[in-house]
């Protein structure tokens, strides 16, 4: 505990460093700006400044009602519940498939109807996914599961592409760099995770079940809720909706040659290898750190909430780090992305090869770091490469495949060392090939 404690202070002072050094940094930036002159308009730093508020301020709460629900939702089915390891194993798949279908037409819909409604509907669908742990039936329980996946698609997806359209539809610019909005959702997400963390465990010892923090996200998602009927603008993906049958056509024309771009193609394939690794990650994680620690004769578990706390800490490192790099082209952004592919390839692997606790948690920390580093990376490609009317469309179907590959993955999941050291291979494996796909079509 006492070393794990150092460690987390120590990325915690990292991080105060990084976020001095960006104050700094921002300093220097708005000096320039105001010896250039630039921008003139102090009312567009109003409205950056409104729009940062009005966006965030319901980000934070919908990031929160998911970090709630994470640690809490296997020990709810197998441990509160007491469902078999199968029955559990089958309420995961369920969420991912339901994500995988959904993502291939729920972006088009968004697209379609309004990106606003779509998530106002992400707020009611994983309110009611959140209830449905108050029941003990098992359909009712797999209808949840079923909605938590649509929910995941939706909040992955349509939240950022209203962003992306509202920050062109305003003009900002000028007063407000894109990137630093990405870097920022990574940022917020991590601290997030960390005070939801801190806040879920306690209202699970004041309450003494665990579905006290699924009925605390409810409140951050109707508080969400309102945020987004009062505060957002809708806006859609075809800019000639007033017309139905030529938004049609001309979005299926979009849709058909960004997905024929082997530009777009290729970012698919780094999502779904990326974040296919990282949802694997998520899962096998602590038994790693728990064999190694097992290997070398402690019999004390991890403290896995603090080691959860480092590695939120390593991931709002990555995102500082991004704010503090100087992209000045879609391929310095590419070239970005080349080395978060090469570092989270290695490690992964590095664990497999030595079974140290240690060398472990860095690795892992370094993974989490690159995922900080990869959002906001990711996101500025596409929003450089997809076309506002059909972004709803794009994002959604790139979750398709990535879904897929983790539903695959734990339909073939075993128990014990080896099969671990298997998985994180393939993962390290598959991230060196996506990293040789984006040098030969990206850069």
């Amino acid at each position: 505990m006492e070393l794990y404690g150092l460690y987390f202070a120590s990325l915690a002072l990292f991080n105060a460093a990084l976020a001095y050094h960006r104050s700094q940094q921002s300093q220097v930036e708005k000096s320039e700006e105001e010896t250039l002159a630039l921008p003139k308009d102090g009312a567009s730093k109003e409205e950056a400044k409104r729009f940062k508020t009005t966006y965030f301020g319901v980000y934070v709460l919908v990031m929160a009602a998911d970090w709630l629900q994470g640690p809490y939702m296997y020990t709810l089915y197998k441990d509160e519940k007491g469902l078999s390891e199968s029955l559990t194993a089958a309420l995961f798949t369920t969420g991912f498939i339901a994500a995988a279908v959904t993502a291939s037409f729920v972006g088009s819909l968004a697209d379609k109807h309004g990106r606003r409604l779509a998530c106002l509907t992400f707020c009611v669908a994983y309110s009611v996914s959140c209830l449905s742990v108050l029941s003990n039936d098992l359909l009712m329980l797999f209808i949840g599961r079923a909605l938590g996946g649509l929910s995941t698609t939706l909040l992955y997806s349509v939240f950022e592409t209203w962003m992306i359209a509202e920050y062109h539809a305003r003009g900002l610019s000028e007063s407000l760099k894109l990137g630093d909005m990405f870097s920022s959702s990574v940022t917020l997400s991590g601290v997030v995770a960390i005070l939801a963390g801190i806040v879920g465990e306690a209202v699970v010892g004041w309450t003494g079940t665990k579905i006290a923090p699924f009925m605390l996200a409810i409140l951050c998602l109707g508080t969400a809720g309102a945020g987004i009927w009062n505060f957002w603008g809708e806006n859609y993906g075809d800019a000639i909706a007033a017309d139905p049958e030529m938004s049609s056509a001309a979005g299926f024309a979009g849709l058909q040659s960004t997905l024929l771009d082997k530009r777009i193609l290729t970012l698919a394939m780094a999502t779904t290898v990326f974040e296919g690794s990282m949802y694997l990650f998520v899962f096998f994680w602590s038994p790693a750190l728990k064999s190694s620690r097992a290997i070398s004769g402690v019999t004390e578990l991890p403290p896995f909430g603090l080691i959860f706390s480092c590695f939120m800490s390593a991931m709002m490192m990555g995102s500082m780090i991004f704010s503090s790099i100087e992209l000045r082209s879609e391929r310095d952004t590419g070239r970005l992305l080349l080395s978060i592919l090469a570092l989270a390839a290695i490690s992964l692997l590095l664990p497999v090869l030595a079974s140290a606790e240690a060398l472990a948690f860095w690795c892992f920390s370094l993974f989490e770091a690159c995922v900080g580093l990869y959002f906001p990376t990711m996101s500025r490609l596409k929003s450089e490469l997809v076309e506002d009317a059909v972004r709803g469309k794009v994002y959604g179907m790139m979750r398709l495949p990535l879904n897929v590959l983790v539903v695959l993955a734990l339909g073939v999941t075993r128990e014990g060392d080896a099969h671990r050291g298997m998985v994180f291979t393939f993962t390290s494996g598959l991230l060196l090939c996506a990293f040789f796909v984006v040098q030969k079509c990206l850069l």
